[in-house]
């Protein structure tokens, strides 16, 4: 007989993770992080509680695994819209999935609970700056390869770009406003307009 035990299912035990995440982000909308209790998600997630603790310990580890997916899903994005041959067509087909409401609410429920949680800052702190060297760069490289002169840096594009996806999730969040490829593509015109 083997000493080596059952041999893990990876399908299953990633399956099981998607449903508990999946479970305590219907828990955090709507109740936030410190309204929902660890009896909620494992409901939510159709695991047991026993099962729910298996993989997670806490709250504030579910919370940290969340934020590093939407982390991480944000750099896909922005290496999708690199690649792209049409940088505005990306960029608006990629922040068109700002408009979806329960993604907008847990984006700032973890803004909301980094200001409370040094461990959820220090971790929204480094998605932060990857992020924003990775568009500054992107935007760098787009300037230059027109041989242009810009009014505005890549730092400052990406700060107002930045700026207005978090003005607008809050709006979207709070008073039902729909996301408009419109306005974003007069934004970067805008910004990426050469200096005459």
């Amino acid at each position: 007989m083997s000493n080596l035990g059952r041999p893990i299912n990876y399908a299953a035990r990633e399956a099981k993770v998607e449903a508990i995440l999946d479970g305590a982000v219907q828990c955090f909308v709507k109740k936030g992080f410190h309204g929902s209790s660890m009896t909620e998600i494992a409901r939510a997630s159709q695991v047991s509680q026993a099962s729910l603790y298996q993989y997670f310990t806490s709250k504030n580890e579910l919370i940290l695994e969340i934020a590093k997916r939407y982390s991480s899903s944000d750099l896909e994005a922005l290496r999708r819209i690199e690649s792209a041959s049409d940088f505005l067509d990306a960029l608006e087909r990629e922040l068109y999935l700002t408009g979806d409401k329960v993604e907008t609410i847990m984006y700032l429920e973890i803004l909301a609970e980094s200001s409370r949680n040094e461990e959820i800052k220090e971790a929204v702190q480094a998605s932060f700056k990857e992020l924003f060297i990775a568009s500054c760069e992107m935007i760098k490289k787009i300037q230059v390869d027109s041989g242009a002169t810009y009014l505005f840096t890549p730092e400052e594009i990406a700060h107002y770009l930045f700026a207005y996806v978090d003005g607008l999730s809050c709006q979207i969040a709070t008073e039902d406003v729909e996301y408009s490829p419109e306005r974003l593509r007069q934004l970067v015109q805008v910004l990426l307009k050469p200096n005459n």
